[in-house]
Protein backbone atom coordinates (compact mmCIF):
# COMPACT_ATOMS: atom_id res chain seq x y z
CA UNK A 1 0.00 0.00 0.00
CA UNK A 2 1.44 3.37 -0.94
CA UNK A 3 2.01 6.07 1.66
CA UNK A 4 -0.69 8.27 0.10
CA UNK A 5 -3.33 5.53 0.36
CA UNK A 6 -2.30 4.76 3.92
CA UNK A 7 -2.64 8.42 4.90
CA UNK A 8 -6.05 8.65 3.21
CA UNK A 9 -7.23 5.52 5.03
CA UNK A 10 -5.97 6.90 8.35
CA UNK A 11 -7.75 10.20 7.67
CA UNK A 12 -10.99 8.34 6.99
CA UNK A 13 -10.67 6.40 10.26
CA UNK A 14 -9.96 9.57 12.24
CA UNK A 15 -12.93 11.34 10.62
CA UNK A 16 -15.26 8.42 11.41
CA UNK A 17 -14.08 8.39 15.02
CA UNK A 18 -14.81 12.13 15.19
CA UNK A 19 -18.31 11.52 13.85
CA UNK A 20 -18.79 8.77 16.43
CA UNK A 21 -17.75 11.15 19.22
CA UNK A 22 -20.25 13.71 17.92
CA UNK A 23 -22.95 11.06 18.16
CA UNK A 24 -21.87 10.32 21.73
CA UNK A 25 -22.09 14.00 22.68
CA UNK A 26 -25.66 14.31 21.37
CA UNK A 27 -26.63 11.07 23.11
CA UNK A 28 -25.21 12.30 26.41
CA UNK A 29 -27.38 15.42 26.34
CA UNK A 30 -30.47 13.46 25.32
CA UNK A 31 -29.82 11.02 28.18
CA UNK A 32 -29.42 13.92 30.62
CA UNK A 33 -32.68 15.44 29.40
CA UNK A 34 -34.55 12.15 29.70
CA UNK A 35 -33.28 11.72 33.26
CA UNK A 36 -35.36 14.79 34.14
CA UNK A 37 -38.53 12.87 33.27
CA UNK A 38 -37.99 10.99 36.53
CA UNK A 39 -38.95 7.57 35.27
CA UNK A 40 -36.95 4.86 37.05
CA UNK A 41 -35.63 3.19 33.90
CA UNK A 42 -34.40 6.50 32.40
CA UNK A 43 -32.44 7.34 35.54
CA UNK A 44 -29.79 4.62 35.26
CA UNK A 45 -26.20 4.48 34.12
CA UNK A 46 -27.09 1.55 31.86
CA UNK A 47 -29.71 3.61 30.03
CA UNK A 48 -27.26 6.49 29.48
CA UNK A 49 -24.57 4.06 28.30
CA UNK A 50 -27.03 2.44 25.87
CA UNK A 51 -27.96 5.83 24.39
CA UNK A 52 -24.31 6.78 24.03
CA UNK A 53 -23.54 3.47 22.29
CA UNK A 54 -26.48 4.01 19.93
CA UNK A 55 -25.33 7.57 19.24
CA UNK A 56 -21.82 6.36 18.41
CA UNK A 57 -23.14 3.61 16.11
CA UNK A 58 -25.62 5.91 14.38
CA UNK A 59 -23.11 8.66 13.67
CA UNK A 60 -20.37 6.22 12.65
CA UNK A 61 -22.55 4.18 10.29
CA UNK A 62 -25.08 6.68 9.00
CA UNK A 63 -23.29 9.94 8.38
CA UNK A 64 -20.45 8.70 6.17
CA UNK A 65 -22.09 6.27 3.76
CA UNK A 66 -19.85 4.36 1.36
CA UNK A 67 -19.73 5.60 -2.22
CA UNK A 68 -21.94 3.86 -4.73
CA UNK A 69 -20.71 2.43 -8.01
CA UNK A 70 -21.56 4.28 -11.21
CA UNK A 71 -25.29 4.75 -11.96
CA UNK A 72 -25.11 2.18 -14.77
CA UNK A 73 -24.27 -0.58 -12.27
CA UNK A 74 -27.23 -0.18 -9.88
CA UNK A 75 -30.72 1.30 -9.79
CA UNK A 76 -30.67 5.01 -8.94
CA UNK A 77 -33.59 4.78 -6.50
CA UNK A 78 -31.59 2.57 -4.13
CA UNK A 79 -28.86 5.06 -3.32
CA UNK A 80 -31.22 8.03 -3.29
CA UNK A 81 -33.54 6.35 -0.78
CA UNK A 82 -30.69 5.29 1.48
CA UNK A 83 -29.09 8.74 1.30
CA UNK A 84 -32.45 10.32 2.17
CA UNK A 85 -32.99 8.01 5.16
CA UNK A 86 -29.46 8.73 6.38
CA UNK A 87 -29.88 12.49 5.93
CA UNK A 88 -33.27 12.54 7.67
CA UNK A 89 -31.86 10.45 10.50
CA UNK A 90 -28.95 12.83 10.91
CA UNK A 91 -31.38 15.76 10.93
CA UNK A 92 -33.63 14.21 13.61
CA UNK A 93 -30.74 13.06 15.82
CA UNK A 94 -28.80 16.32 15.54
CA UNK A 95 -31.92 18.47 16.00
CA UNK A 96 -33.04 16.57 19.08
CA UNK A 97 -29.49 16.65 20.46
CA UNK A 98 -29.29 20.40 19.91
CA UNK A 99 -32.64 21.03 21.61
CA UNK A 100 -31.62 18.74 24.48
CA UNK A 101 -28.37 20.68 24.83
CA UNK A 102 -30.24 23.99 24.87
CA UNK A 103 -32.75 22.73 27.43
CA UNK A 104 -30.04 21.26 29.63
CA UNK A 105 -27.55 24.15 29.50
CA UNK A 106 -30.11 26.93 29.91
CA UNK A 107 -32.06 24.91 32.49
CA UNK A 108 -35.31 25.26 30.59
CA UNK A 109 -38.05 23.58 32.52
CA UNK A 110 -40.06 21.49 30.10
CA UNK A 111 -42.73 19.00 30.92
CA UNK A 112 -41.89 15.32 30.73
CA UNK A 113 -43.90 14.94 27.53
CA UNK A 114 -41.66 17.34 25.62
CA UNK A 115 -38.55 15.55 26.89
CA UNK A 116 -40.01 12.24 25.76
CA UNK A 117 -40.76 13.67 22.30
CA UNK A 118 -37.14 14.86 22.00
CA UNK A 119 -35.88 11.48 23.17
CA UNK A 120 -38.10 9.65 20.69
CA UNK A 121 -37.04 11.97 17.84
CA UNK A 122 -33.40 11.36 18.66
CA UNK A 123 -33.90 7.58 18.85
CA UNK A 124 -35.79 7.59 15.55
CA UNK A 125 -33.00 9.56 13.88
CA UNK A 126 -30.27 7.29 15.23
CA UNK A 127 -32.16 4.17 14.14
CA UNK A 128 -32.58 5.66 10.66
CA UNK A 129 -28.83 6.36 10.53
CA UNK A 130 -27.94 2.82 11.62
CA UNK A 131 -30.33 1.19 9.14
CA UNK A 132 -29.18 3.41 6.26
CA UNK A 133 -25.52 2.80 7.11
CA UNK A 134 -25.94 -0.98 7.31
CA UNK A 135 -28.06 -1.21 4.16
CA UNK A 136 -25.64 1.04 2.29
CA UNK A 137 -22.72 -1.13 3.30
CA UNK A 138 -24.55 -4.34 2.37
CA UNK A 139 -25.45 -3.04 -1.10
CA UNK A 140 -21.99 -1.66 -1.82
CA UNK A 141 -20.33 -4.86 -0.61
CA UNK A 142 -22.52 -6.87 -2.97
CA UNK A 143 -21.54 -4.86 -6.08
Amino acid sequence: MSDGLLILRLAQIVARLGLAMTGAVGATFVAALLMRVELAWFDTVEFAAMLIALGVAGAYLGIDLPRWPSPRERPVHRSAAIDLVSAAGTFFAAGAGLLALYSFVFDEAADGGWNLVLGFSWALGVCMQIVAGLVGRIFTAGT
